[in-house]
Order: C-alpha cells, then sequence, then structure tokens
C-alpha cells in the first residue's frame, strides 16, 4: 500500500513574495493547480490515500472557486481516501462544516477517530486548544497493527504538540503539518515523525526543494522516503562583492553563480559584502539581465560602502578635498560613509 502524506498547500494565500498582480494570480492558481498535479501523481503511481495534515486552504474564507474545484477532485476520484485534519489557518475546521461533502473524504474531529485497513490503522484528531486538554491520554492504538497518525501542530511555541506525551504509544508514523521545511526524525525506539513540508513555497524565507512524504507498507514493514513534488523552487542567493575590482567583476560573478538555477524558478539575489569608490553601481541593468532567467527575480544590495582614507590623505583632486572635509567633520562614521557614498556618485554624475 502506498500513502501520501503532505500538508501547508496554503490554497488561496496572498502570497508575500512582492509579486506583480499578474504574477500572484498565476501564481495563486499554481498553489491550486498543484493539488491536481498530486491527485495525478496518486492516479499513476498506484498511490489509494492521501494524507492532509491541515492548512489545505490559507484560511476558512476562501473562493467559491477553489472550494468547489478541492472539493470536486476529491469527489472525482473515489479511489483514492483522503484524510484531512484542520490546521491553524482553519481553526473552524472549514470542511467539516459543509452540509456535504465527498464519502471519500474523512475528517477527524476533537476525538480521536480510527479507520482500519487490513494492516495498519490511520487515527487522527483535530488539534486545538479543546482537545489538546485530553488528547494525549485518551490515545489508544494496537500494538499488533502499523499506526499511522496524523495532526497538525508546531513542536514549539504556539500550536505546540508535545512530542515526548506520544512516545512508546505505538505509533509507528506521526503525520504532521505546520513546519514548511521537510523534516523526518525518530519519535521513539518504534516510530518517526515527520513533516513533509509545504508543496511550494510562499515566500522568500520558504528556499529549497518542496515536495511530500511517499509511505510504503509491506508485510507490516512501514518506510518512507521524500518526494521532490513543487512547480518552483524558491532561492535566496547571497553574493559576497568584497572582493570584485568593477561592477563588470560583479556581474560576471552573479550571473556565473545562478547559471545552473532552473529558469522556471523564483530568485532573489542579494548583494552582500564591502565595495569601494571605485565601483560605480548599475544595479537596474543587473535586474534586468537577472529577470530574463528566471519566471520571478528580484536583486537586494545589502552591500556596504567602505573607503581606504589612507588613499586620499594627499590627493589634490577635489574628490580628495571632499572626502577629508567630510571625514573631519563631526559627523558619526556611518554618517559620513554615506555622504562621501552619495556625494562621489554626484561627482561622478556631474563629470559625465
Amino acid at each position: 500500500m502506498k500513502i501520501i502524506h503532505t500538508a501547508d498547500l496554503h490554497i488561496d494565500s496572498p502570497l508575500s513574495l512582492d509579486l506583480n498582480p499578474a504574477f500572484q494570480k498565476d501564481r495563486k492558481r499554481e498553489l491550486l493547480y498543484n493539488f491536481e498535479r498530486l491527485i495525478n501523481y496518486a492516479n499513476d503511481n498506484g498511490v489509494h490515500i492521501i494524507l492532509i495534515s491541515g492548512d489545505l486552504f490559507d484560511d476558512n474564507k476562501i473562493s467559491l472557486k477553489s472550494q468547489s474545484y478541492v472539493l470536486g477532485l476529491i469527489e472525482s476520484n473515489s479511489n483514492i481516501d483522503f484524510y484531512y485534519t484542520a490546521g491553524n489557518h482553519e481553526e473552524e475546521a472549514y470542511l467539516s462544516s459543509l452540509e456535504k461533502y465527498p464519502n471519500n473524504l474523512k475528517i477527524f474531529t476533537n476525538t480521536w477517530s480510527t479507520f482500519s485497513y487490513e494492516e495498519f490503522d490511520i487515527t487522527g484528531i483535530n488539534y486545538n486548544e479543546v482537545s489538546k486538554k485530553y488528547l494525549y491520554d485518551s490515545l489508544s492504538l494496537k500494538k499488533d497493527k502499523i499506526n499511522i497518525v496524523i495532526m497538525h501542530g508546531a513542536l514549539t511555541g504556539e500550536n505546540k504538540i508535545d512530542i515526548s506525551k506520544l512516545k512508546d504509544k505505538n505509533i509507528d508514523y506521526l503525520a504532521l503539518g505546520h513546519t514548511h521545511q521537510y523534516q523526518c526524525k525518530p519519535l521513539d525506539s518504534r516510530g518517526v515523525y515527520v513533516y513533509p513540508g509545504c508543496l511550494e513555497g510562499l515566500n522568500f524565507n520558504e528556499t529549497g526543494v518542496k515536495g511530500f512524504s511517499l509511505i510504503e507498507i509491506n508485510d507490516y514493514e512501514l518506510k518512507s522516503s521524500f518526494m521532490p513534488y513543487s512547480i518552483r523552487t524558491i532561492h535566496d542567493i547571497k553574493i559576497d562583492i568584497s572582493k570584485c575590482d568593477s561592477w563588470n567583476d560583479i556581474e560576471i560573478l552573479t550571473l556565473d553563480t545562478i547559471k545552473d538555477i532552473p529558469n522556471q524558478d523564483i530568485v532573489q539575489v542579494r548583494l552582500v559584502g564591502s565595495y569601494s569608490l571605485e565601483i560605480n553601481k548599475n544595479l537596474e541593468s543587473l535586474e534586468e539581465k537577472i529577470a530574463l532567467l528566471f519566471y520571478f527575480s528580484r536583486l537586494i544590495d545589502d552591500s556596504k560602502f567602505t573607503i581606504n582614507m589612507k588613499k586620499y590623505v594627499n590627493d589634490v583632486s577635489l574628490k580628495g578635498e571632499f572626502i577629508r572635509n567630510v571625514m573631519n567633520s563631526n559627523l558619526s562614521q556611518e554618517e559620513k560613509v554615506k555622504v562621501i557614498e552619495y556625494g562621489i556618485k554626484a561627482l561622478i554624475k556631474e563629470a559625465k
């Protein structure tokens, strides 16, 4: 038996990538479409169960279009059993409040529920302020079955699940949701706890490959593995320009660093380190070159201007005189650096 474990699809998310309206609409469509891609994978690979550990939607106020799309997909794939527990973005358990939903959609409530198969049981609960008061003591699992337990919550902070209280409960696979990065770690001597991560990164804090966890059960043995499956990967690339002697060097270094990233991906390039007076930046030009390479990109300049005063102690040029006057002023060191940077830029423009 093959089982997909996914979570945190955040369908209808407002996103936070500074996308323009056209990109944002397209990206929201991709978040929705990825659920269909997941079901297609299941059908193509003999998967008959999909576990959704919360935050299928971004909140309870989803569009009718998205609601109809998701429920329609579930209903039209009656060969697959869908198991769903609400996430912290869905605290009212949105799907369970519907008057009617597909028969193959199993929704967990505020008490433990178990669904049995020949070799394994799937047990879950809607983790919230009510259920967390009694869920640890009320969980009862059969020792001779493979036990998959599904919940949504964090390991620290708000929505915290106390992992220590789930040890030695005969859990083989604790299917969690909330953390958007894949994790698979030992729960106890018998089982593991797994965050599949999100299917698609939603912002530049959610970089790297995203996907789902694939569970396989054969002869009362459970194995799981991470399956990359995002439409696009988000990258946050830092480029230290401290050793560059010219703007041309910076452009060459930047383009060489990102050359192997697939062009369908989302890329943030951050220039870091320091640069000298000799470098006249042309950020707009570099930003345009990067934009031609990827689905969406942005350039952030976090590099710091530095100046070697020894070079200008005896410099008789207008630039040298300006720098010495600023450095001998009562401004703070930070203010001096800024005044020199902007002043030199102004002098360069006037020279042109």
